[in-house]
């Protein structure tokens, strides 16, 4: 049976951001740019990285700061400057603050390097399954991967045509130079259709044994999970990359818990304490945005940990925890993205 472990993400509430100069900015396709950072001496321990991990970004949004989290695309064993990748997507707000205004010289409130999305300690093989955007911390692990270990590689890059493509020349350029251990395979939806089941087993034939990293939207993910489930595959992780942060989705159908509910909530950020609406059937992520706050937040799933917080006060159930650690429940950390009150009172402090 497949072992099948999502990477927690550890962003350390409280952890002060700090202002960083983009250095260069790289049009990578149509609707995704590349931002080089400018680390001062001074905060080079701090932002010390491993390949696979995030940084988490603020920017003022009127009378709020929006937060989001993107991971970095360059590789500490290559001796890069530290960069991040941003894909366009339609409506979301910092995603095309990104592309739009920043520039060579702007600075931007950063927070240090976070998550465990990282290469594991082994010799077996390595198979990388990208969708979309999600080859941002991919292509890190794969330049990693090449120049630390002596592991075959082979990625699946799965685009909806050759022009969605992002790092199409330095994928290019890193097969070309280790042919006998990197193979890069593109999937293109608009000349071959969707990747089918069928398809995934054929690519897949002969590397039962190696260790799988997948990354890219939900619905990619759990179809390549799926057939290697049905493979019995025995290592797989996985990182989810965020939708569209700023879309509004239906109304959760998930059931209301059992308990007295509260009317309102507090909610701590930024230095302040706002009393909101609990709306019945909601998390507590939904309401704050409802109510206007933008909290930090990504994925949305429980796969990542951007929208962590502090539970100050009262009780909460979540319905799905593929991020907090032992320790994190234990400290009161709670994802607000899968956190529904069970009591009449409830508190929580993303500042915590």
């Amino acid at each position: 049976m497949t072992q099948s472990a999502t990477f927690q993400v550890d962003l350390e509430p409280g952890v002060a951001f700090y202002e960083l100069k983009v250095a260069e900015v790289i049009e990578e396709t149509a609707d995704a740019r590349s931002f080089v950072l400018e680390i001062p001496p001074d905060l080079s321990e701090r932002f010390r990285y491993r390949a696979g991990q995030f940084l988490t970004f603020r920017i003022p949004w009127g009378d709020f700061r929006i937060t989001r989290c993107y991971s970095l695309s360059s590789s500490p064993e290559a001796d890069e400057p530290v960069k991040v990748t941003v894909k366009r997507v339609a409506d979301g707000r910092m995603s095309n603050w990104f592309n739009d205004r920043l520039a060579a010289g702007s600075r931007i409130e950063v927070r240090p390097p976070a998550g465990q999305f990282v290469l594991g300690e082994g010799s077996a093989p390595l198979m990388f399954f990208g969708g979309g955007s999600g080859i941002t911390p991919i292509v890190s692990l794969i330049k990693t991967a090449l120049l630390t270990t002596q592991r075959r590689l082979k990625l699946l890059y799965a685009n909806r045509d050759a022009e969605s493509v992002i790092f199409r020349r330095e994928l290019d350029a890193l097969e070309a130079r280790h042919p006998e251990r990197l193979e890069v395979v593109h999937h293109l939806d608009d000349a071959a259709g969707f990747l089918t089941q069928a398809r995934l087993h054929a690519l897949i034939e002969g590397w039962d044994a190696a260790e799988f990293y997948v990354c890219g939207p939900t619905a990619y993910m759990d179809l390549v999970e799926e057939v290697l489930e049905s493979r019995s595959v025995v290592f797989v992780e996985r990182f989810i990359s965020a939708r569209d942060p700023d879309r509004r989705e239906e109304p959760s159908d998930a059931p209301s818990p059992a308990g007295d509910l509260p009317q309102k909530y507090k909610v701590t950020i930024e230095d302040r304490t706002h009393e909101i609406p609990y709306l019945p059937g909601k998390t507590l992520l939904e309401c704050a945005k409802q109510a206007g706050i933008d909290p930090p937040f990504s994925c949305e799933e429980g796969y990542c940990s951007c929208c962590m917080a502090m539970l100050r006060q009262g009780e909460v159930v979540m319905a799905t925890n593929d991020a907090l650690a032992e320790k994190d429940l234990a400290a009161g950390y709670v994802l607000t993205c899968q956190s529904r009150p069970t009591s009449p009172e409830i508190w929580v402090d993303y500042d915590g």
